[in-house]
């Protein structure tokens, strides 16, 4: 069984207000006398089940394609208990009853041959991506007989409507490839006479590169990201501090940071730079230490920037982050005084997001895991991946990627671990061993290493072992090629990126159990199925998790019991829908 939760930033009301029901849609084709009887009959028999099977209201939901490709945009065979031909089924006549409902909306594959003209160009096409971006837009320009010189903005831009109209997965990145590729392929054909088009960006690019500012800026913010790269507390002896200087608060040392800490803080420096240079608070040529970005004055008026962008909203992760690091530095680098700093730390407490418990992204993606049947399901999928692979004849380098892919999940299942440990544990330093052949195995990994800076150990079970060595004896050697410390290495050697591995989780979660969360997800999940098996045990799920602090595990989980909390009540309350007659005890 599972449970689908859809994250979307729409509400039905906002898809169009014009478009009919799609139960109305199934109501008009059924009494469509132009479609034969067995077209018909498949068509309503399809959307009926694929609606029924999502949860859909066929009289209340809007026949609008984008609301139904959010819908669709993670849910495979396996969400919807059907054969795979059965869902390609399925989709591919909803699409047609879109298409019915508008013309406007058009089929998920058009069918319309190209046009001699278009088909000669994707000869000049460089690779696979750019024909396959450009095939598109070619059937596109061919339906309405527009000539390759006449493809410019307004052909684009109508183009990109019709994407939007479809049920397309992520128009917008579709346009904005489409419009990539043909800027490729018109340099690459001489003679076309064709413009190019401007690629429109989601995000607004509005960072300035770091040559745009004076060295000197940076020079700054090196030597005080320096002051914090290690650990040690070392002082020449020709500058030793007084005994006032030695207790004063502002004369202690800042806490070290690690180095990508340290690259977020070059980012996020420049990042709020170049805000200060488009508001027009503070001129490039007066940019020449850090002190010129961390007055108060100047904080307050670079923050309304991130206020506006984020439409009014006050307290975001972006500008805590931002406000942090300025305040750190007004406060351990450029020595603010006592009272711009007191101004600093109530501006950074105003951006500060409030919540307590998990956010509702989170909350959302475990929604499956509330069903015992997902449970079982989520932690026997690495079992099954394996032994998919185990059936095959030879092995592939897709095939030891889904092993890696399943190792990954076991031990993040057995040992919730942070994916920037997991991913980069090397073979030589962070798996220990106990001596003989069935020795136990732990993952160990030294404080430099570890968010939170303790030690961090971790026993394996035996089975995840047992999947260990058998990953490492015969599907790694074909991840890589020459030497490579790392336990789940990248075709180049380093260890491989935490968004490929995400990518890689969630799309072998879905194909397998219908359902995907991605990777620090598995610690909630950690603290969720433990704490509903033992509830209150915090001190368990702070030492499981490596939190510093008890309240960090109280703030973030507590109300994960709230779930268990209500089924005790409802049993509560069938017991006494049972015995009506029973008092309550005095």
């Amino acid at each position: 069984m599972v449970t689908i939760a859809f994250s979307r930033n729409s509400s039905p009301e906002e898809y169009g207000a014009s478009s009919p029901s799609i139960g109305a849609v199934l109501k008009a084709i059924a009494a469509d006398a132009t479609f034969s009887d067995k077209r018909r009959a498949d068509i309503c028999s399809a959307v009926r089940t694929l609606c029924g099977r999502l949860h859909i209201q066929l009289e209340s939901t809007p026949a609008d394609p984008r609301l139904f490709a959010e819908r669709l945009a993670n849910v495979t065979e396996v969400t919807v208990a059907m054969s795979r031909g059965r869902f390609q089924n399925c989709r591919s006549l909803l699409d047609a009853t879109l298409a019915y409902a508008n013309k406007r909306m058009v089929r998920r594959r058009s069918r319309t041959p190209l046009a001699p003209e278009y088909a000669a160009l994707l000869a000049y096409a460089t690779s696979r991506w750019q024909v396959i971006r450009l095939r598109a837009l070619f059937r596109y320009a061919s339906e309405r007989a527009i000539l390759p010189e006449g493809i410019d903005e307004t052909v684009m831009t109508a183009f990109a409507e019709t994407i939007r109209r479809s049920t397309v997965k992520k128009p917008h990145n579709v346009e904005r490839m489409s419009r990539h590729a043909w800027n490729q392929l018109i340099q690459a054909v001489p003679g076309l006479g064709s413009q190019t088009v401007t690629i429109n960006y989601i995000a607004e690019r509005y960072v300035l590169e770091a040559s745009a500012f004076p060295q000197s800026l940076w020079d700054d913010l090196e030597a005080y990201l320096s002051s914090r790269a290690t650990p040690e507390t070392t002082f020449a002896i020709d500058s030793l501090l007084t005994e006032e200087e030695l207790f004063a608060e502002d004369a202690r040392r800042t806490p070290p940071i690690r180095t990508s800490t340290a690259n977020l803080i070059r980012y996020r420096v420049r990042q709020f730079a170049s805000v200060l240079v488009i508001e027009g608070v503070v001129n490039v040529e007066q940019m020449t230490s850090l002190a010129s970005l961390v007055s108060p004055a100047t904080i307050n008026r670079g923050l309304q920037f991130f206020v506006r962008r984020a439409e009014g909203k006050l307290r975001n992760s972006q500008m805590y982050g931002i406000a942090t690091d300025l305040l750190m530095i007004a406060q351990h680098w450029v020595r603010l005084p006592a009272s711009d700093l007191q101004k600093l730390k109530i501006l950074t407490s105003k951006v500060r997001p409030q919540h307590e418990g998990l956010p509702h992204s989170a909350r959302r993606s475990l929604a499956p895991l509330r069903d015992l049947p997902n449970v079982r399901a989520f932690l026997a999928v690495s079992e099954l991946i394996l032994r998919d692979a185990e059936k095959e004849k030879s092995i592939d380098r897709a095939t030891a990627n889904r092993v890696a892919t399943a190792l990954w999940i076991r031990i993040a299942q057995r040992a919730p671990l942070r994916i920037s440990n997991l991913l980069t544990t090397r073979l030589d330093t962070n798996i220990i061993r106990s001596v003989g052949k069935s020795g136990s195995v732990a993952l160990l990994y030294p404080p430099d290493q570890v968010k939170n800076r303790k030690t961090l150990e971790v026993p394996l079970p035996r089975s995840t072992v047992a999947m260990l060595d058998l990953y490492l004896r015969k599907y790694r050697p074909v991840l890589v090629e020459g030497e490579s410390p790392w336990l789940f290495p990248a075709p180049n050697g380093k260890y491989k990126k935490p968004g490929v591995m995400s990518a890689d989780i969630q799309r072998l979660m879905r194909s397998y159990i219908g359902f995907a969360i991605n990777p620090h997800s598995f610690r909630h999940v950690a603290a969720k199925l433990y704490l509903s098996v033992n509830p209150g045990d915090y001190e368990s799920v702070q030492l499981i998790l490596g939190h510093r602090a008890r309240e960090t595990t109280v703030r973030y989980y507590c109300d994960l019991e709230a779930e268990e909390a209500f089924r005790h009540f409802d049993a509560v309350l069938l017991g006494l829908e049972a015995h009506p007659d029973r008092r309550r005890p005095s």
